[in-house]
């Protein structure tokens, strides 16, 4: 399964990264302070980073 962390690169967040891999996920961290989330009435999710 593809799992997406909305967070900061934190310890806590570290160790679910490394227990979602340890059980075969795969994983990854966006910061959400970079991002807008755009969430429409259709089921579709725009995730827009900022900067970088």
């Amino acid at each position: 399964m593809k799992i997406v962390i909305l967070s900061q690169h934190l310890y806590a967040t570290k160790r679910l990264i490394e227990a979602g891999v340890a059980k075969g996920h795969e994983m990854q961290i966006i910061d959400h302070t970079k991002c807008d989330l755009i969430i429409e009435k259709k089921a579709r999710t725009h995730l827009s980073r900022k900067g970088n």
